[in-house]
């Protein structure tokens, strides 16, 4: 009588073994790049969403954070649904870092400390860009002390000290078209005055010798102005509007008031 087998044999079982081996050396790393291009993709997704999140606070808030850490990760946390913490570091737990423009208000180079809007600015802003910046394989220690080095990474050039790559994602934002420029004439013979989102009352200069009194700002969109009937300060408000595109207004003595100059 035939018995029958028991199992399989050592060598059997090491011919399997082997065989094993062999598959998973070769899937290896076509798992271990499918795994990478994961992470690529949600930090591809993630950076898109800071970047969005760090505009639509701008907007809101009238207010452009610095690149220091706590300044910008709570800004966008507000507005992007993530914890600061998760706002400053990557899937891969690398450090984020937020660059911007030493040339962002004036020809000079400078130390970009934020902005937070009152007044207006007098003048356009010279280069108003920000760079996002994330490394899957390391932190960015990189830093760009002036607007050549800013923006031969921004155009990506041979002497860029940041090379973008599949795992280095760079989001660009050019907060150019987002001031606006309103310029408030008067031809009264006193000073008026406007107010930006309810804040401190500002002074346009009475008309003098034939000529109006003047006075351009450039403010962040969707910013709201109240327009003051003379005297400054003090006088009622006579009109509101949510500026969206340039635009110009004109305080006219007929009856006082505030009018578009067409």
């Amino acid at each position: 009588m035939r018995r029958q087998s028991q199992g399989f044999s050592l060598l059997e079982m090491i011919g399997v073994m082997a065989v094993m081996a062999i598959l998973a050396g070769a899937l290896a790393p076509a798992i271990f790049q499918m795994i990478d291009d994961g992470y690529q993709t949600a930090e591809i997704q993630s950076m898109e969403t800071l970047r969005t999140a760090l505009e639509d606070a701008i907007r809101s808030n009238k207010e452009i954070p610095s690149a220091k850490d706590s300044d910008w990760t709570t800004a966008v946390a507000d507005f992007a649904g993530f914890a600061p913490s998760r706002v400053l570091f990557n899937d891969k737990n690398f450090k984020r870092r937020l660059y911007v423009d030493p040339k962002f208000f004036s020809k000079k180079n400078k130390v970009f400390k934020g902005y937070v809007q009152n007044q207006g600015l007098a003048s356009k802003p010279h280069s108003p860009r920000m760079m996002l910046v994330s490394n899957l394989e390391g932190n960015i220690k990189t830093k760009l002390n002036n607007n050549k080095q800013f923006s031969a990474v921004w155009e990506q050039t041979k002497k860029a000290k940041i090379k973008e790559s599949k795992t280095l994602i760079i989001e660009r934002i050019n907060l150019a078209p987002l001031f606006k420029r309103v310029v408030l004439s008067n031809s009264f013979s006193s000073q008026t005055g406007f107010e930006l989102e309810g804040g401190k009352e500002g002074a346009i200069a009475a008309a003098s010798g034939g000529s109006d009194g003047s006075r351009t700002l450039y403010v962040i969109a969707a910013t709201r102005i109240d327009l003051n009937a003379a005297p400054y300060p003090g006088g009622a408000t006579q009109r509101q509007l949510i500026v969206q595109n340039d635009t110009s207004l004109r305080y006219q003595t007929d009856g006082g008031s505030w009018y578009w100059d067409r």
